[in-house]
């Protein structure tokens, strides 16, 4: 999928909320793509398009933002950028359990996300305004 514009991106992340939503119990969003591809820019789309009302930041320094929606969903934005192979998540897996989880730079952790119900999306930059988006559904 080629997406050349903002307003393609929200309408991507309305889709993907509507999709997670249908989705029973624990579920994770993995985003990767180099710095500045806009797995942040989605995932504020997709968090908004969730029901959550009040402003969305990146979790960049705090690893893990919590949100709930107005339909008390809880939904966890992690961004796992600074964080290694060698990095103890034990801490945050708590949270996940039974929530929205949308992890950004998934593939720096030492968890096999595999054994839950996942979407694995990857975006590629094609130039400054065009990104290809690659989906791929464990569920």
């Amino acid at each position: 999928m080629i997406i050349k514009s903002i307003n393609e991106t929200k309408d991507l992340a309305i889709k993907i909320a509507d999709e997670l939503k249908s989705v029973k119990g624990e579920v994770y969003l993995l985003l990767t793509g180099d710095l500045g591809a806009g797995k942040t820019t989605l995932t504020k789309q997709l968090i908004k398009s969730l029901g959550v009302e009040e402003n969305v930041t990146s979790p960049t320094f705090n690893i893990l933002n919590q949100y709930e929606t107005t339909n008390n969903l809880v939904i966890n934005h992690m961004d796992a950028y600074r964080l290694d192979k060698q990095s103890n998540i034990e801490m945050f897996l708590e949270e996940f359990d039974n929530n929205i989880n949308i992890i950004e730079w998934w593939t720096n952790l030492n968890y096999d996300f595999n054994e839950f119900k996942n979407l694995k999306i990857e975006i590629l930059v094609i130039d400054e305004n065009t990104r290809k988006i690659k989906i791929e559904r464990n569920y």
